[in-house]
């Protein structure tokens, strides 16, 4: 039986994806930097912190981010061998929030350095990535 909290401290909007026979979960960061802290696990039980998938500031430059701001809401996901994680980057808390900051990285080792961000020219905020089974188009 899984008792709560999975996860202990603050790690909120959790995404969590199946890759073989292990478990990660992606979870928010906001303004605190590394952004969107990692964690595995075999058994959806015991779960480990496995670092952060944006650790260069290349990848997430927060400068002038509002309190509770930056890091949205991360999606990960996981496609043919390829860890792909999407995320918002909230530059501004005024208005309807509807013109966000929306970016793609990946890695092969969820453990090792993620790629430089792609950005998503897209409008809102906490995105997902869908995977065709054709494997052409994510």
């Amino acid at each position: 039986m899984i008792q709560n909290p999975i996860l202990k401290g603050f790690c909120p909007d959790p995404s969590i994806v199946r890759a073989g026979e292990a478990y990660y979960i992606a979870v928010s960061t906001f303004e605190w930097w590394p952004g969107v802290k990692l964690f595995h696990s075999k058994d959806l039980q015991n779960w480990t912190q496995i670092g952060a998938a944006l650790t260069r500031k290349s990848q997430l430059d927060m400068i002038g981010d509002p309190t509770s701001g930056g890091v949205w809401a991360p999606c990960l996901s996981y496609d043919n061998g390829r860890f792909y994680l999407v995320f918002t980057d909230v530059k501004t808390k005024k208005g309807r929030f509807y013109n966000t900051h929306n970016y793609l990285v990946w890695t092969d080792d969820i453990r090792g350095e993620w790629s430089e961000p792609v950005y998503l020219n897209s409008i809102g905020f906490d995105p997902s990535l869908f995977h065709d089974n054709d494997g052409k188009n994510i």
